[in-house]
């Protein structure tokens, strides 16, 4: 009764997706069938693995895969494509086998990364990202990379305290509200600092927010998650302009069902918005230096997405070394290449790179840079980025 109840507060378009997106076509979309879109799916745990489904049962025509983790026994109980002999292998690749053997018809493209250390490139002609991950800086590195690159995003998230709530944020480009609107300006601060800042010397233990799901719960919410944004996303580009404003569904399946939707307007205190866009260019070829893709593109500076670590000593041993990770990493999974420790002393980041730095003739890969990367250049005397 109360999942009745709360479905006949559901828009039709959440409750029956086949009258609106069959596999062959679909004129309510930017193309003319799911067959011909192409989706980035960040996450692939419990509520990953529905949206996946979801969109293999659309037939979807390329999809592809971004986690960095490795399946544990912990996962066999949330996710519908697991089984107990593939813990300990990576998710995505797991997922990608399953996948095309059940919809051949869609290509599965499987990356084991975190979504920033995915290069831009691997995005090309992406309709929709779609993110399934369980912690807000993965969401903020999602959202920059949807900004930049104007690609609309529809976010989900799974948990509270009774294991009952769920909610889906669609974020329509660089002209609307993203996730990092919806935050709280401290929230913003911490987990920017965790990004970005310079200023964090060493090591800090990062705790993401824990948020349990049920499989239940990951199936509703999953549907939900590709069905509105798939919709909302029909509706941005009939040029509807409540988009711009970043629709939410919140619903909740505890004692009193309920479901509330609201919109998210661009907050005036996001950097993501107050940054200026830069011109994103692929390198000249695959080893290419900045020296070289500066000169390519009579540029001043590469303005690096996020800052890298360069010079690192163990506040343990006293080792150095040279991770040439994001600080973001770092701080969160780095160890000590010599003892293991997690006390790192960051003694060099760089966040943009020009003609004086010393790294100038160094390919930019060597720099922990993922390969097919999209890098945003600047002009003389033009200013912008996070920093």
């Amino acid at each position: 009764m109360a999942m009745k109840a709360l479905l006949s507060h559901l828009p039709a378009h959440a409750i029956d997706a086949s009258e609106r997106y069959s596999r062959t076509a679909n004129t309510r979309l930017p193309r003319s069938s799911m067959g011909n879109m192409s989706f980035l799916v960040i996450g692939v745990g419990a509520l990953g693995n529905e949206v996946l489904k979801n969109l293999g049962l659309l037939g979807a025509g390329e999809v592809v895969l971004v986690d960095p983790d490795r399946i544990e026994i912990s996962n066999l109980s949330r996710s519908v494509f697991f089984r107990a002999g593939d813990c300990g292998q990576p998710k995505v690749e797991v997922l990608s086998a399953s996948l095309t053997s059940i919809f051949p018809d869609t290509q599965w493209k499987p990356h084991k990364c975190e979504i920033a250390d995915l290069g831009y490139g691997e995005l090309a002609g992406v309709s929709l990202i779609l993110s399934c991950v369980d912690n807000d800086l993965a969401r903020i590195e999602a959202a920059w990379l949807a900004l930049g690159l104007d690609i609309p995003m529809v976010d989900a998230g799974l948990g509270g305290p009774d294991y009952w709530r769920g909610r889906v944020s669609f974020f329509a480009g660089k002209h609307s509200a993203c996730f990092c609107c919806k935050l709280s300006p401290r929230r913003r601060r911490e987990l920017l600092s965790l990004a970005l800042s310079k200023g964090n010397s060493c090591w800090q233990k990062y705790k993401p927010i824990p948020l349990p799901s049920t499989p239940t719960m990951a199936a509703i919410i999953g549907g939900l998650q590709v069905d509105f944004g798939l919709q909302c996303l029909a509706d941005f580009s009939r040029g509807d302009t409540d988009s711009f404003k970043s629709p939410t569904i919140e619903i909740s399946l505890d004692s009193l069902p309920r479901l509330r939707r609201f919109v998210t307007a661009i907050s005036q205190g996001c950097p993501f918005h107050q940054a200026v866009s830069p011109l994103y260019v692929a390198l000249p070829q695959l080893r290419a230096s900045t020296r070289e893709l500066l000169d390519s593109q009579d540029a001043h500076v590469i303005e690096l997405d996020w800052p890298i670590c360069v010079a690192a000593r163990c506040l343990e041993c006293g080792f150095e070394w040279q991770p040439k990770k994001r600080v973001a990493w770092l701080r969160r999974q780095g160890l000590c290449s010599l003892c293991g420790s997690h006390r790192i002393l960051e003694k060099e980041t760089i966040s943009s790179l020009d003609r004086n730095s010393r790294w100038v003739d160094t390919p930019l890969v060597e720099l922990g840079l993922p390969e097919r990367h999209l890098y945003a250049v600047r002009m003389k005397n033009e200013k912008g980025g996070l920093g």
